[in-house]
């Protein structure tokens, strides 16, 4: 199976790799919005895309979508957050195939975050990690990443 796995860079890549376990057997390809140092994990593939902050980039970023998921054609993209997954969703869900999972971050405790909401209804599976969230997402399900 290959996942597309896409984040911006910082604490949304510490949590998403949290599911390293989960990746590892499979090929994985990231997404960055940004340069980082990258986590050890044998990704497949890593692509760079334009750092957008809810700003023209983000027209941008659907057009680096769009090749991206052209070329690679993964079976699932995953992200958790925060400023790629929204274009990265949109692309896969009406052009692609892929399966859309997002995981809502450990860091939304009382409200959802803005990419939470946008990706809400892109997402064919949705995961939320508190249950203060369970009544902001009546078809999600709850599941937490555990560090450590």
């Amino acid at each position: 199976m290959k996942i597309l796995v896409v984040s911006s860079v910082g604490g949304h890549l510490t949590e998403i790799m949290q599911l390293a376990p989960v990746l590892a057997g499979h090929e994985v390809v990231l997404v960055l919005n940004d340069e980082a140092a990258l986590p050890d994990f044998p990704f497949a593939r890593v692509y760079r895309i334009a750092h957008a902050e809810r700003d023209a980039r983000v027209l941008f970023n659907l057009l680096e979508a769009a090749r991206i998921l052209r070329h690679e054609d993964p079976d699932i993209v995953l992200s958790a957050g925060a400023g790629p997954a929204v274009p990265v969703a949109l692309v896969a869900r009406l052009g692609t195939r892929a399966r859309i999972v997002f995981v809502e971050t450990a860091a939304a405790i009382v409200r959802p975050t803005l990419t939470g909401r946008l990706m809400a209804p892109l997402a064919h599976h949705f995961f939320y990690q508190w249950d203060t969230l369970a009544r902001f997402f009546p078809r999600a399900e709850k599941a937490s990443i555990h560090f450590g």
